[in-house]
């Protein structure tokens, strides 16, 4: 009975916990003057290379699999950081769309919300693959589908320079390293 009441409540725990990040509660607000600088580059083309059945199998083929293993390794941890990236600008464009869902112009303001809706898609999809690719290291014939990532992330870019474009056409180009 203790037991079981000791792993819902940490389970309990463990959701409010990923709740609380997928919303991006206690990160700082985003605003106009500092969005630039926060916002992570991400090289959607370098990894979609990374995480490439077809190029993983290339690998192993052409490398000794000693060899193999420590750079498919090094890939996945790479991989790894482009999610943590695409998961950082995520809660950026939340909080960006978050601020647009309270403009009395209601282009910008169902801009915002849609903004919203889709980081916190992204930022769920992104902890899922983060989660994945960390469970690829320790079991690496685990399958990790990345294509939902890749084109969210690109969705939610398009929607985050629409609405810079609406609220202020001479900054949208400060959104441009979200894609």
């Amino acid at each position: 009975m203790t037991a079981t009441l000791i792993l819902v409540l940490l389970a309990l725990l463990a959701l409010l916990f990923f709740a609380v990040k997928i919303r991006g509660y206690g990160a700082k607000p985003a605003n106009e003057v500092g969005l630039a600088d926060d916002l992570r580059s991400v090289d959607l083309d370098a990894f979609r290379n990374l995480v490439d059945p077809d190029e993983e199998q290339f690998l192993r083929e052409h490398l000794p699999p000693s060899e193999f293993r420590v750079i498919q390794r090094q890939r996945l941890r790479a991989a790894i950081d482009y999610v943590a990236s695409v998961f950082h600008n995520a809660a950026i464009l939340l909080h960006l769309g978050q601020a647009a869902r309270l403009s009395l112009d209601p282009r910008i303001s169902e801009a915002g919300h849609q903004l919203v809706d889709d980081a916190v898609r992204l930022r769920l999809f992104a902890g899922i693959a983060i989660a994945k690719l960390y469970a690829r290291i320790v079991l690496p014939g685990t399958v990790l589908e990345t294509v939902g990532i890749v084109d969210s992330y690109q969705s939610i870019s398009h929607r985050a320079a629409l609405l810079g474009r609406l609220q202020n056409p001479a900054r949208a180009p400060l959104l441009s390293k979200a894609q």
